[in-house]
């Protein structure tokens, strides 16, 4: 079962770093290195995300600048 934990980008690199100095033994490397890989995997969803966001508003400004100076240059 999963359960979805409202945690910050910061939040979620943060207790990833801990992982790493964290020490382990026995049965729990597996679980911690599980649980490495998903934070792995949830800080690149972030940061994809975060750059699509990005493109995409540098898009739309781009478009009315253009818009703007063509209304602009009709004056």
């Amino acid at each position: 079962m999963n359960y979805e934990i409202g945690f910050s980008p910061e939040e979620i690199a943060i207790i990833r770093q801990s992982l790493d100095i964290i020490q382990i033994s026995g049965k729990s490397a597996r679980v911690i290195a599980g649980l490495q890989d998903k934070l792995d995997e949830a800080i690149m969803n972030i940061q994809f995300t975060i750059e699509a966001e990005e493109a995409k508003k540098q898009e739309e400004l781009q478009k009315l600048v253009e818009k703007n100076t063509t209304s602009k240059l009709k004056s």
